[in-house]
């Protein structure tokens, strides 16, 4: 049988070392959200709870009071299993065969490289789309192919509806919109102001500024008494009365038909708090992987040649997860209805 060179598993992960780095570089949420591994087949989490009440006066003499332990709940949610592979068929080997010649080596690390490298962008665009699903909506759900449902989990959304439009320019408020989220921040160990991003698609940002309310966005002024019409003079206004600032993020993903999704749908704002230790908000962790050597955790890969076994000959390349979002704070995150 024809040798075929290519990479092994092994060497495929060295290079995803180097290729996820680039994949979720210009995508905020994995600044909210690192991609960690978790050597547990769940995603187990604690959250301790607030401190309450005032320390109570004793006197002279008095015996001090009994304080009860601050508790803590535990989150426990099972991991979504994902996993995907590619085919090298008969032909495209077939071709890389030197004409005239036999018993040669033929090196499809090229082809190998290609497969695998479209699965780990197809699994950074799963990440990302369940991330952003769970911050625009409050829950994820991922079909399979048959249309069940597969890996959901929702957490407790706090949601702001903004009494006028923003499409409605004449009489919308979103600087008053933004104070009033801002106040979301009561009871908490975060802010809401300046620090904090409201994360946009830039048509709904469009629309902000599009903004003719004489008492509210429109009627605010630059320092040369022209209005506030780009989005560098709004968000000099915001940071000046602590509010959050105003990203646009237009990124998204292609669906199997080749329709462009957005992540942030129009008329959504997701704001997200800054912690006042800026400890981290989550963490998508990959758990637990059969697949792996020793059941280890993180994306497998693997590549499987079926030419000893199977007419045609292909070669499969192999790569899934298991894992999903673990949310610390849930309360960072106010989804904006405008």
């Amino acid at each position: 049988m024809t040798t075929l060179i290519y990479p092994h598993a092994a060497e495929l992960r060295v290079v995803d070392q180097q290729l996820i780095p680039t994949l979720i570089y210009d995508d905020p949420i994995f600044d909210y959200f690192p991609l960690t591994n978790s050597d547990y087949d769940l995603l187990i989490w604690e959250q301790r709870d607030n401190y309450i009440g005032l320390q109570q006066v004793r006197g002279m003499n008095g015996t001090p009071p009994r304080v009860k332990p601050v508790g803590a709940n535990q989150y426990i949610m099972r991991p979504g299993i994902y996993g995907e592979h590619e085919e090298i068929d008969e032909e495209e080997i077939t071709r890389r065969r030197r004409w005239g010649s036999f018993n040669e080596t033929i090196d499809i690390s090229d082809i190998v490289r290609e497969r695998q490298d479209q699965l780990l962008s197809r699994q950074i665009s799963r990440i990302r789309q369940i991330l952003w699903t769970l911050l625009c909506t409050g829950m994820f759900s991922v079909l399979d192919v048959k249309g069940s449902v597969l890996h959901t989990d929702p957490f407790n959304q706090r949601t702001f509806t903004a009494l006028v439009p923003w499409a409605t320019f004449a009489t919308a408020t979103p600087l008053m919109d933004f104070r009033n989220v801002k106040l979301y921040a009561r009871g908490y160990s975060m802010t809401f102001g300046a620090g904090s991003k409201a994360y946009m698609n830039q048509g709904t940002a469009n629309v902000m500024l599009a903004n003719t309310n004489a008492q509210d966005l429109y009627g605010r002024r630059s320092q040369g008494l022209s209005t506030l019409n780009t989005l560098a003079l709004v968000n000099e206004l915001l940071t000046g009365e602590g509010l959050p600032t105003v990203v646009p993020y237009d990124a998204g993903y292609f669906d199997e038909s080749g329709t462009f999704q957005l992540f942030i749908p129009n008329n959504k704002v997701v704001v997200i708090a800054q912690r006042a230790n800026n400890a981290a908000l989550g963490q998508f962790r990959l758990t637990r992987n059969a697949n792996n050597p020793g059941a280890a955790p993180g994306a497998y890969t693997k590549i499987i040649d079926e030419g000893e076994f199977k007419v045609p000959r292909t070669i499969q390349v192999h790569r899934g997860f298991n894992g999903g979002p673990a949310l610390f704070f849930p309360s960072a995150f106010i989804i904006m209805n405008v």
